[in-house]
């Protein structure tokens, strides 16, 4: 046994996963919610005799490695180590491939890019403006630690040098970070000069990026820069401040949202620790994915005119979809933003938190303000503005709530509310499309469902016996599923007793996923003893046999057409007779069947 498969063999993938999804028991299996895609009824099911995981809503599956890799962003390596070093297994073989290599690299180029811009800043002359600057926001020592804020000096090839003359790395990786980009010389340019660093961390904490901002204001030069695009660093997948606030957020269920790296920190300073910051107004659905797995509630401080923009609309509709509450914060005119209502005024920021309302009042709110509600225009308009976000909302108890709000303050009918929701859901149903998770599985016909589920059920249920006899192996067309029951009457000739531990190292690999899906597969309710076993298992052979006799008549019925065409009389007479004696059965099987 490799180490690869040492690790796994020591992982419960049950524990695993309840640590980061909640499970409740289903039989043999567990199962939840998926959290790779929305859904309302659980078909993500979690095997601890297979030690796998299988959804059956987007068809995301695998073992705890896979499990590792798409919910927590890991490659492969990041995942065997990380798993080796929760049950105990000290790697000695494990080379890593050429990509993980890479990122290893440059997550080695920005952890010591952050403490070098970290030293300037605390440490350092040169970051002595930096330190004032940052003084004079009010923020203090302690966050400038927790954060690991730093100063990145106006020279304009000193990190490209330190990284590539004093540390040794090659300039092609110090390029790929995005710390440094080429200028027409071919040279290599420090991109940030001058600004606050901003250190920007994934969910496990690796230094992914930086933003950067200035600190004296420049002509043709944006406030705050961030790093490009790279192999590990991704805008749409990070939330400034996620790794301080982790905790805050598991603990109150709710995480405060707001626009920047200062309106995030001036907040967390005065207590508010269940706080994240986004780029822009928009959130994403990997920020909301991963915010979803700690809370139940978002609340965003934002500017008041982008809660309501196209692209905030679109976060806030997923949020919604995803299952959580969203509300507003508003500052009124007091404030322009979280940062200076934090500084000024931590008890107001406080208690505004507090008293956040509802999207959807904000939502009708906002229209109710800014149209005359005492005209049928102004009536028109609103519910032209606020129908579109209403059509947006897939449960049905919350939409109907604000369809009654939104009709009951314009004092209009209900119903002519219904309609225009109702002409806006062909839009909101495209703006849906747009999310739907790219591994839907092909849908499979009823022949194909019945043997799946049979397979499933006398795996799971411990009655193999029934897959190799006769009358169903007559029934099984699927190769795969051919194939395995052949396998599995020639197992069970030479054991005594069925160990699917001991069975799947006899299967090629291209079977194995078909086998360990038999696993996590969904039972019926009605499941719940042996003779209920045996009476679903003897249901579906019924079925089948009742399909199978429906598609050979089906042949019969063409070679009859064939045969009438070329005048063969005595062939129609009988192929008829075999049709007859066909119907026959299939009246007594679907008396059977009924029953």
């Amino acid at each position: 046994m490799d180490q690869v498969e040492e690790v796994l063999s020591k992982v419960d993938i049950v524990e695993l996963i309840n640590e980061r999804v909640p499970l409740k028991k289903a039989g043999r299996n567990f199962k939840a919610n998926c959290p790779f895609h929305s859904e309302k009824t659980p078909s993500f099911i979690v095997s601890p005799e297979r030690q796998i995981f299988k959804c059956f809503g987007c068809g995301a599956g695998g073992n705890a490695y896979k499990f590792l890799m798409e919910y927590e962003k890991m490659d492969f390596g990041e995942a065997l180590n990380y798993l080796a070093n929760q049950v105990g297994v000290r790697l000695k073989s494990y080379r890593p491939g050429p990509e993980e290599t890479k990122k290893r690299r440059l997550y080695e180029i920005n952890h010591l890019a952050a403490e070098t811009y970290h030293f300037l800043l605390t440490k350092h002359q040169a970051g002595k403006t930096a330190r004032e600057y940052l003084a004079n926001r009010g923020i203090s020592q302690k966050t400038i630690e927790e954060f690991m804020l730093g100063y990145a000096p106006g020279e304009y090839e000193f990190l490209a040098k330190f990284l590539i003359d004093k540390k040794d790395f090659l300039p092609e990786e110090v390029e790929a970070s995005g710390l440094v980009f080429k200028n027409d010389r071919g040279n290599l340019i420090d991109r940030f000069r001058d600004r606050i660093m901003f250190p920007l961390y994934d969910p496990r904490g690796n230094i992914a990026g930086f933003s950067g901002r200035i600190i004296k204001p420049q002509e043709n030069t944006g406030k705050y820069i961030n790093t490009p695009e790279t192999m590990i660093y991704h805008k749409s997948q990070l939330l400034f401040g996620f790794s301080q606030a982790k905790e805050a957020l598991r603990k109150t269920k709710q995480a405060v949202v707001v626009e920047g790296e200062f309106d995030m920190i001036s907040p967390f300073q005065i207590g508010v620790k269940n706080i994240v910051a986004i780029k822009g107004s928009a959130l994403t659905e990997e920020q909301i994915r991963l915010l979803g797995r700690y809370v139940e509630e978002l609340i965003l401080a934002l500017d008041a005119d982008s809660a309501g923009d196209a692209a905030a609309r679109r976060g806030i509709q997923l949020a919604v979809n995803e299952g959580l509450n969203v509300k507003v914060v508003s500052l009124g005119d007091k404030f322009k933003d979280p940062d200076e209502a934090a500084r000024a005024d931590p008890e107001f920021f406080k208690k505004q938190v507090k008293r956040a309302q509802s999207i959807f009042d904000f939502y009708i709110d906002s229209a109710l303000k800014r149209f005359d509600v005492a005209t049928a225009w102004g009536k028109k308009k609103i519910v032209d503005e606020v129908a579109p976000i209403l059509a947006g909302i897939n449960d049905e108890i919350l939409q109907s709530h604000y369809v009654q709000e939104l009709s009951g303050r314009l004092k209009v009918d209900q119903e002519a509310v219904w309609k225009k929701i109702h002409r806006a859901w062909p839009a909101a149903d495209d703006a849906q499309d747009n999310y739907q998770d790219f591994r839907q599985e092909p849908r499979k016909n009823r022949h194909q469902m019945l043997l799946d589920y049979l397979f499933a059920l006398c795996f799971q249920e411990e009655q193999q016996q029934e897959l190799i006899k006769q009358d169903l192996k007559e029934l099984i067309s699927n190769p795969g599923l051919k194939r395995i029951a052949d396998l599995l009457e020639e197992y069970l000739s030479t054991h005594d007793r069925f160990d699917s531990q001991e069975f799947v190292k006899k299967l090629p690999d291209e079977l194995v996923v078909i086998f360990n899906n038999f696993f996590v597969y969904p039972l019926s309710e009605k499941v719940t003893d042996s003779q209920s076993q045996e009476k679903e298992i003897n249901q579906i052979k019924q079925e089948l046999k009742l399909i199978d006799l429906k598609e050979r008549k089906s042949r019969l019925s063409t070679q009859i057409s064939q045969a009438e065409k070329n005048g063969q009389e005595q062939e129609v007479e009988k192929l008829s007779r075999q049709i007859d004696n066909i119907d026959q059965k299939i009246k007594q099987l679907i008396t059977l069947v009924i029953k």
